[in-house]
């Protein structure tokens, strides 16, 4: 689901919640957006009002998606092969779901949010969802991305993550997904080749924190 929002739109959103974190990725990400004005922002989760409020009052168009829910649903499973017990398992489609979900009509951004929305994904689609948003970034956009280091525990629950000025985001519960896969270093590195540059940030809460500039 993908959609623009402005200041006065208003939605529903899950409330229970978490205890902040601290983000050092956020505290960069958000002193951007407080010193560039007129940002085109791709926020990844459910529609949340307070962010929707806090981008626009700083100046900046609004796009939000929600894919983690969409990517569970069977449509997006191809038939399981016959004849051929190595492929036994139904595949995801991941050329028709990016079609469908990841289509910006021509849009670009500067600044994505893309949380650990990958953790929450198919793996054979993370590789591609990478790729994409690349495509999509301007030069110079940042993204952010969190990964987790943990399958399971209370700090890997999916999360929608709002925004404030302070240097914490308030985790609010979004949904029950589990972590699909934790991904290494290298991994993440392979994700964001052909960035002009990577930086990481280990959190306290085992989550590694990426900044990628295009």
């Amino acid at each position: 689901m993908f959609g623009m929002f402005k200041k006065e739109h208003g939605s529903t959103s899950h409330t229970a919640g978490r205890q902040p974190r601290h983000s050092r990725g956020w505290i960069e990400v958000r002193s951007y957006l407080q010193k560039t004005e007129s940002l085109r922002v791709l926020d990844f989760g459910s529609t949340s009002p307070a962010n929707i409020n806090y981008l626009t009052t700083l100046g900046h168009s609004v796009y939000m998606a929600n894919i983690v829910e969409d990517a569970t649903r069977p449509e997006w499973l191809k038939p399981a092969k016959l004849f051929d017990p190595k492929d036994s398992e139904p595949e995801f489609d991941i050329d028709r779901f990016i079609a469908a979900n990841l289509d910006f009509s021509g849009r670009d951004f500067d600044v994505i949010l893309l949380w650990d929305t990958a953790n929450f994904l198919p793996p054979a689609m993370v590789p591609a969802l990478f790729t994409r948003l690349r495509k999509v970034l301007r030069p110079d956009g940042k993204l952010l991305a969190f990964f987790h280091g943990r399958l399971t525990g209370p700090e890997t629950a999916f999360s929608r993550f709002q925004l404030g000025d302070g240097d914490e985001l308030l985790a609010l519960d979004s949904g029950k997904f589990p972590v699909r896969q934790v991904y290494q270093t290298r991994q993440v590195e392979k994700f964001l080749e052909g960035y002009n540059s990577v930086r990481f940030f280990l959190g306290k809460d085992n989550v590694r924190e990426v900044i990628a500039v295009r």
